[in-house]
């Protein structure tokens, strides 16, 4: 078609992946022409790096390739670099190609800031790509190479000392990691523990300064006792080779700085034409539109968005918001609809320190050590599984669970019953958190209160062509109208399926009731999740029994229904067992 839109995303990160699969959704192929450029063929978990760094999980973990997630849809992508964008002809160009756009989305990402700090960028590592990880990983492993075989005492410290420069969520993330890669090291190179330093050192007054103070207190206390020494008002002045200066003119010798300290919208588009203020960011609208550019967007690390609440952070949930709203937007000028202002809800904070401990800070809700480490595991795999499906998080489960430093090597000593069932705990809070999920987005579209759900175009239970007829019968006798109380007894369901498999609470009927929904969500046309009906036939092996209530509750609830039988069929059924076992 001639009106057909072209709508361009540069870069394939947390926004623009986003912002793709939003524009697929809303707009049909004869709408618009959907492209996805970036100068790698993966996107990559930014948020994972640490891991790669400090050798806890494979590379192959943090990359998930393009293919994967758009192989079988509608999205054009492209791997190229792009080295410039005329915003009047509106085309962006690489060394060998050209590409024009009617609307243009920007999700090119960030890049370190070192605030002018000499010798920084000269002399330090970085975390801001699988690169900087790569590059991490061989350089400590050199450094404990070295060191081995170095008789002078003072260059051995200086090989074996490691300051991680920013106190924020990468910084104290990379410690952590590095902090429990160091006794592997040490056994393998023959060095003592006691021998390794490792710094992070923080200009304010307090490490993970947009935390609450409880929870950045905890995360200290932890980092202390895993051996790393937290500096706090001590901005760095100065980096050499082997040397690091602090304000206070203290100085430490190292050969190994990791900067985390600052980040920056890429140097890519600052001589592009566009208003960047703050750290290179773009000025943006409440649409997300570009200053003085309304068919060009910003997202994630590349916008400067303010409202009533102040700046917008540069988080991954930021990101996502910013490329579901900008692609919502691009839709809506295309169909001829009114655009919606970007109203963010951001749902918290969640740090790793090493593969077993976390802090989060949940919309208020302060967790930390186990509880906060699953609950960064839920994240992950919700994210994983809206993105590359069940292949992908299999792949996550993997590289996060098995292996030498993985969680279930610190919780194996917990699983006093059949490792078989402990396996399953992943998988039932997950499907758990799921429900739970489900339930939630029910109450907030309505279905507690308005009694048209059922029946309405946003239908909870469609008839769809392939409906059987009785149960079209069925519904439309009984279901329909009485709508608002089924409405209820779906919603009051879900969360309370959810809420069993969390908890691991009578998990078999919870497992049981999983199926029944799904079975009766096929039935009716909606479709339903074959993965939901999987993994819940998984959960009838009574897999609460590991890490759950049921753990403690059916034994309880055994010895309550023994109690309550007549003596005589107690006996009974104890001789009929030891006849059957003389047989």
């Amino acid at each position: 078609m001639a009106d057909k839109k072209r709508v361009v995303i540069l870069g394939a990160g947390y926004g623009g992946i986003h912002a793709a699969k939003t524009l697929q959704k809303m707009l049909g192929r004869d709408e618009a022409e959907i492209t996805l450029i970036d100068k790698n063929d993966r996107h990559i978990l930014l948020t994972e790096l640490h891991e790669v760094a400090g050798a806890r999980v494979h590379e192959d973990s943090v990359q998930i390739p393009l293919a994967d997630i758009f192989g079988r849809s509608r999205v054009r992508v492209v791997q190229d670099l792009i080295t410039g964008i005329d915003l009047e002809r509106k085309v962006l160009t690489s060394e060998s190609a050209e590409y024009p756009y009617d609307y243009l989305i920007l999700a090119c990402g960030s890049e370190p800031e070192f605030y002018g700090i000499p010798g920084m960028a000269e002399n330090a590592l970085t975390l801001w790509s699988l690169e900087d990880a790569r590059r991490i990983r061989a350089h400590v492993r050199r450094m404990f190479e070295l060191a081995s075989a170095e008789s002078d005492p003072v260059k051995r410290q200086e090989l074996l000392t490691f300051v991680v420069g920013g106190g924020g969520f990468t910084g104290v993330e990379m410690a952590g990691e590095l902090a429990e890669w160091v006794p592997d090291l040490c056994r393998e190179f023959g060095i003592s523990r006691f021998s390794v330093t490792v710094y992070v050192v923080e200009a304010l007054p307090r490490i993970l300064p947009t935390l609450a103070e409880n929870l950045a207190c905890r995360a200290a206390e932890v980092m202390r006792a895993k051996g790393i020494t937290v500096l706090t008002n001590s901005p760095i002045v100065e980096v050499k080779p082997d040397e690091l200066t602090l304000k206070s003119g203290a100085k430490i010798r190292t050969r190994t700085v990791i900067w985390t300290g600052g980040v920056r919208t890429t140097t890519f588009l600052q001589d592009k034409g566009f208003n960047c203020k703050k750290r290179g960011r773009l000025v943006v609208n409440e649409y997300l539109q570009v200053d003085g550019h309304s068919d060009v967007y910003a997202v994630g690390d590349n916008c400067l968005f303010v409202d009533e609440k102040g700046e917008l952070p540069a988080l991954v949930e930021s990101a996502l918001q910013g490329g579901a709203c900008a692609a919502r937007n691009i839709a809506a000028d295309i169909k001829g609809a009114p655009k919606r202002k970007f109203r963010p809800h951001l749902h918290g904070v969640m740090v790793s320190i090493g593969s077993h401990y976390s802090v989060a800070d949940l919309m208020g809700i302060s967790l930390w050590s186990y509880p906060a480490t699953v609950m960064k595991h839920l994240v992950n795999l919700h994210y994983q599984w809206g993105v590359g499906g069940l292949r992908v998080i299999l792949k996550y489960l993997r590289h996060e669970m098995i292996n030498a430093r993985g969680v279930l090597s610190g919780l194996m000593k917990h699983a006093n019953v059949k490792v078989s069932l402990a396996w399953l705990v992943i998988l039932r809070v997950f499907l758990g958190y799921e429900w739970l999920l489900s339930g939630i987005g029910k109450i907030r579209e309505g279905f507690l209160v308005s009694g048209d759900k059922l029946v309405s175009g946003s239908s909870l239970m469609p008839m769809g062509p392939g409906t059987p007829g009785w149960y079209r019968w069925f519904m439309e006798t009984f279901v329909f109208p009485h709508a608002l109380f089924f409405q209820w007894v779906v919603t009051l369901t879900e969360l309370a399926l959810g809420l069993a498999l969390i908890f691991g609470l009578f998990t078999t009927l919870a497992a049981l009731g999983s199926i029944f929904m799904n079975v009766n969500f096929a039935l009716s046309g909606a479709g339903g999740d074959i993965w939901f009906v999987m993994v819940s036939i998984a959960m009838l092996a009574g897999a609460g029994r590991a890490f759950g209530l049921d753990y403690y509750v059916m034994p309880f609830l055994g010895e309550v229904v023994k109690g309550a039988l007549p003596k005589s069929w107690v006996s009974h059924g104890r001789q009929a067992a030891s006849a059957g076992g003389t047989k």
